[in-house]
């Protein structure tokens, strides 16, 4: 029986799942079932919003006020289990359920791209959640994945051997029979079913686990996946695959979706490595640094023309992705300009912040309500580096702050433009993939959000280990006209067919930040630089407005000598311009 489009059904999560105690089994295998029924049903037009956290209240608000897609709309909640499994009964039983194996954990990712394609509810096999599913709806399983992956033989129904590795084998199979009928905008990189504990089955940390994000990945149909991107290491989860086994499954799959696009287009990539348990050097288990294998992950996608929407630990989760991106976007948004023209004077030092690090779209949703409602937010010139290509996740984020933000805070791209990668490795000979140039792809892809969304600077190109060269920063100044800051340019500032490529002279810090330590280590790298350098970009990660002012206060007073001038973009990138262009070296 269809229900109401008028009406939004709501569940509060921590009260929803109150009656599973301390039970972090059935936490998570309840809430994946949530979920999965909401990015199914939410197909058509948002039927399922959940209150997973602050932010989900503020977006709701703000997505149902007058003018708004959503206003009008009547809320009716959903308070238990047995009442959300009784209000889909009928839907869940024609949908069957989808069984995935606990001992094979992989098997999870693949229950979710099986529900995408086909609609089966994912469900751990054998579990209380099972049980109670099939007990209160009549579901039956309509795919029973127990038992099929075990590293030996052939892929079941297929006479392609087995990789050696039930957990590669699992994303092969799923790769031979789904992968076709996924979208082929979008890769979900995913933590698996993987337990948090050596001794049982242990989930402490939904959000972190990203099972509230999955309701995108299956409404989008996602091909969803999570294997090591290091081929000189076994992955601490599947010891005893052959050296190497991960990483070719990485690869075939990004290769799979390289051929269907033909390579003109680029992919999201909507994950992040799940360093919080594997791949890394977390509890000695490997021997790669987080940072490490970021940067190592980010490197193989970029060579297969994918850029990332980087959910990374801490704030992995981002519920309600299946509503959210139904939000519409005007045509063009129009950027902030400055409020006069400044003169550059050799006599003053100019100083840029990276506001960052936006390129993930949990991470964003999170931190915008928290940072419009800080009482120095428009006290001083912010460049706010929010990845565009989030607008496809989160669109109403950015119609939120073009539309709420101050008149002092100036939008531009944040890590590397629409989409985390490294620009440099798009150019032959691409080491991992030895495929042509996607160049020209990360063009076009770029600009339609820099057009779209007004910009003309990119805050920071992260370019991992690679050297960014003038014929990189020329292709980036043909969506970025006005230039952008990096990691790994050369020390002296460049100017590249009238772009600014100016590197960075340090990051200060990251949430919760340390003022003085701060103010310590900008003026530490300041100084390594010649005095004639007059212009500073200092990058910070999730730092607010009031902590952004308390340190432009404490350098000034420190070193008035210094004449510190803080800029917004266009000033500091235009006067970089006309310094280089009267003789300043750096």
């Amino acid at each position: 029986m269809p229900l109401p489009k008028s009406v939004l059904y709501t569940i509060e999560v921590e009260p929803f799942l109150k009656e599973f105690g301390e039970d972090t089994v059935q936490r998570y295998d309840a809430l994946k079932s949530v979920v999965a029924v909401q990015g199914l049903r939410n197909r058509d037009f948002p039927e399922l919003f959940l209150f997973w956290a602050d932010h989900d209240t503020f977006w709701l608000r703000y997505m149902t006020e007058p003018g708004h897609f959503m206003h009008g709309m009547e809320y009716r909640s959903i308070r238990s289990y047995d009442e959300f499994l009784d209000l889909y009964k009928d839907f869940i039983r024609k949908q069957g359920l989808c069984l995935w194996d606990e001992s094979v954990p992989a098997t999870m990712n693949v229950a979710t791209t099986v529900c995408g394609v086909e609609g089966p509810i994912p469900v751990r096999g054998g579990g209380e959640i099972e049980a109670r599913i099939r007990e209160r709806t009549g579901a039956a399983p309509a795919l029973d994945l127990r038992g099929l992956f075990t590293g030996k033989g052939t892929l079941p129904g297929s006479t392609r051997p087995s990789s050696g590795s039930a957990k590669c084998d699992a994303y092969l199979w799923a790769l031979e029979n789904y992968f076709d009928r996924t979208t082929d905008k979008l890769l979900f990189y995913t933590l698996d079913g993987i337990s948090w504990s050596d001794e049982k089955p242990y989930y402490p940390d939904l959000g972190n686990a990203f099972v509230p994000n999955h309701d995108y990945a299956i409404m989008k149909k996602a091909f969803v996946f999570d294997v090591s991107c290091w081929g000189d290491e076994k992955p601490c989860d599947d010891p005893d695959q052959p050296l190497g086994t991960d990483l070719a499954t990485m690869k075939e799959i990004l290769q799979r979706q390289y051929d269907r696009t033909g390579g003109k287009t680029m992919t999201q990539v909507c994950g992040f490595n799940p360093w919080q348990l594997k791949y890394t050097t977390h509890k000695n288990r490997g021997k790669h640094e987080g940072v490490e294998s970021e940067w190592m992950f980010t490197e193989v996608i970029s060579c297969y023309n994918c850029v990332k929407d980087a959910d990374a630990f801490g704030y992995c989760g981002l519920a309600n992705a299946s509503v959210y991106t139904q939000y519409p976007l005007k045509a063009r948004y129009v950027n902030r300009k400055p409020k006069e023209k400044m003169v550059f004077d050799p006599k003053n030092t100019y100083v840029l912040f990276y506001v960052g690090d936006y390129d993930a779209g949990a991470w964003t949703a999170r931190h915008i309500p928290k940072w419009y409602n800080d009482p120095a937010l428009g006290r001083n010139p912010l460049m706010w580096c929010f990845n565009t290509n989030l607008s496809e996740r989160i669109p109403m984020a950015f119609d939120f702050v073009y539309e709420r933000y101050t008149d002092n805070d100036y939008f531009e791209a944040g890590d590397s433009g629409a989409g985390y990668n490294n620009p440099a490795l798009l150019y032959e000979p691409r080491k991992h993939s030895g495929l042509p140039s996607g160049a020209e792809a990360n063009v076009a892809h770029n600009k339609y959000y820099f057009d779209k969304f007004d910009q003309q600077i990119i805050g920071f190109v992260i370019d991992g280990w690679n050297l960014t060269d003038r014929k990189n920063m020329a292709d980036l100044a043909r969506f970025a006209p006005m230039g952008a800051g990096g990691n790994h340019f050369p020390r002296e500032m460049q100017v590249v067919d009238g772009a600014v490529f100016i590197q960075h002279t340090c990051d200060i810090g990251a949430e919760r930040i340390d003022v003085e330590k701060a103010v310590m280590t900008a003026f530490h790298f300041m100084d390594t630089y010649p005095p004639e350098k007059r212009f500073h970009i200092f990058r910070t990660i999730l730092v607010s407005p009031t902590d952004h002012d308390r340190i432009m206060r404490r350098m000034k007073e420190l070193r008035p000598e210094a004449n510190f001038v803080f800029c917004d973009p266009i000033n500091f990138f235009r006067m970089a311009k006309e310094a280089k262009e009267q003789g300043l070296t750096f």
